[in-house]
């Protein structure tokens, strides 16, 4: 049932938490090279900088790991008038293969903010420059002195506004009970700009569950929360969600709170705190947490969730029958382990002819499965997919995944599509069947070692009225069948 207020807030803020509640927080935010708690575009207000990610490929497609800040140059793109430099501040390589766990607690929730497959997929970087003053999109240009290199990144960044320049017609399109409700279970319809980290708290109720929501410290100036601004008004909306990433719920609440001296000088270290409580006698298997600020509209998205076990998805998949029309069956936004991780994509209708157009756009969100299994169908009646978006059609998946092989030997691969994908293995296109056509199909065979290996699968779906997305793979000396991720999972030895 979708828009009761069942959501219930605690009646004090994150400064009334109990002294191990705020510790678990404070090590969270601590926490180094943690991938999926911030997002792809981060504002920080107090040094005005965008923080940009940007990924580097060398000829041969493979990531380039070792350029240099003065391997890149940023422009800002006016709307008219010539390209304005900007002067990289901070410049950092983010390398998601040693990640540790710092994002799960110790009963495995998962923390994340923001589409993060192609990020936790990838060496990449991070590059701060000075932010505009201006609220609103601003599109830049990064480009490398690099020889045959080239740099995928994302082409705009977003400013929001300020309690100074948040005009009241402009808050009444972005402060709404439609907004709040779109974000939580869908996404936003303006990029968040508020920096969220979020954990599940013990408790001794078997018939609820409580989460404590941070607003980030380099966040607090985008809800004016000051010694000048003492009053908060926050919306806080959630979105339950089941294991197969169907909608159990939406819930909402609202805060009106005035910040005393005690509260202000907290708020630098911890940042602002609330906590939420759902009924329900188990954690739901993800809650998508939206923070709403009615002074500016500025809003921060987090997703809590428990990883599906293979055990789980295995047992599962013998009782539900493989779903045909019906755009969920490209995944789910429920996280599952062993799976493809795709960003998703919604795409400019009568457009868009190529996967290439993805680096481009901004994702709209993340989904997970273990196997791309999505025969030739017609999709006239299809919905959208649940947490991520409406479209059922001129929308693209950009799928990662790493599986291992225990026996070396040469494997078959067969891609079908409608409309357009690749097949990458270990950065190396072996299938290519991208651009606007009917359901085609391509072979190919590579010789893969024992150990763990990457997968890349690209896919875009432009016009109606059918779609088709399936990978197949023949093992040495066995039948071709669907590539399941589940039957090429090893746990990792310690490092």
């Amino acid at each position: 049932m979708i828009g009761k207020p069942l959501l219930r807030m605690s009646a004090f803020s994150a400064i009334c938490l109990s002294c191990l509640a705020i510790a678990q927080l404070g090590a969270q935010e601590a926490a180094p090279n943690a991938p999926n708690d911030t997002p792809v575009l981060v504002l920080h207000m107090e040094t005005r900088e965008a923080v940009l990610d940007v990924i580097a490929h060398d000829r041969h497609n493979l990531p380039i790991a070792d350029l240099k800040a003065d391997e890149l140059q940023v422009y800002e793109l006016p709307k008219h008038g010539r390209r304005i430099p900007r002067r990289i501040l901070a410049f950092r390589v983010v390398d998601p293969e040693p990640r540790t766990k710092v994002e799960e607690s110790s009963v495995d929730f998962h923390v994340s903010s923001g589409a993060v497959c192609a990020l936790n997929a990838t060496v990449h970087y991070q590059i701060a420059i000075p932010a505009s003053a201006e609220p609103g999109y601003h599109t830049i240009l990064i480009t490398t002195s690099r020889r045959h290199a080239a740099v995928t990144f994302r082409r705009r960044y977003y400013v929001g506004l300020s309690s100074a320049n948040a005009a009241p017609q402009e808050l009444k399109k972005l402060v709404t009970p439609a907004a709040l409700q779109e974000a939580a279970c869908y996404h936003p319809l303006t990029p968040p700009t508020l920096e969220l980290t979020a954990e599940v708290l013990a408790t001794t109720s078997a018939k609820a569950t409580r989460y404590a929501v941070a607003i980030k410290p380099e966040s607090l100036k985008y809800i004016g929360a000051d010694a000048l601004t003492p009053v908060v008004q926050l919306d806080f909306g959630m979105c339950v969600f089941d294991s197969g990433g169907e909608v159990i719920d939406y819930l909402h609440s609202s805060v009106n709170h005035t910040l005393n001296a005690a509260d202000l000088a907290r708020l630098p270290s911890r940042g602002y705190v609330n906590v939420i409580e759902i009924p329900g006698a188990e954690a739901p298997a993800m809650a998508r947490l939206v923070v709403l600020d009615r002074a500016t509209g500025n809003l921060g998205v987090v997703d809590v969730s428990r990883p599906v076990p293979v055990a789980v998805q295995t047992g599962k998949a013998k009782k539900q029958p493989k779903l045909i029309g019906d755009v969920r069956a490209f995944g789910s936004v429920t996280p599952s382990e062993s799976s493809f991780c795709g960003d998703v994509y919604e795409l400019p209708p009568g457009t868009t002819s190529s996967v290439s157009s993805f680096a481009e756009l901004d994702p709209v969100g993340s989904l997970y499965t273990n196997a791309l299994d999505v025969p030739n169908q017609n999709i006239t009646h299809m919905g959208g997919i649940p947490g991520i978006t409406h479209s059922s059609v001129w929308f693209g998946v950009d799928y990662y995944g790493k599986f291992h092989v225990n026996t070396p030997g040469e494997y078959g691969f067969e891609l079908t599509s409608d409309d357009g994908a690749r097949l990458e293995i270990d950065n190396r296109v072996l299938i290519d069947l991208d651009g606007a056509h009917t359901v085609a199909k391509g072979t190919a065979k590579a010789e893969l070692a024992t150990g763990w290996h990457s997968i890349h699968v690209p896919y875009f779906q432009g016009p109606p009225v059918a779609l088709a997305l399936v990978l197949q793979i023949q093992p040495p000396g066995e039948a071709m069948r669907p590539f399941n991720l589940n039957e090429f999972a090893q746990v990792e030895p310690p490092r």
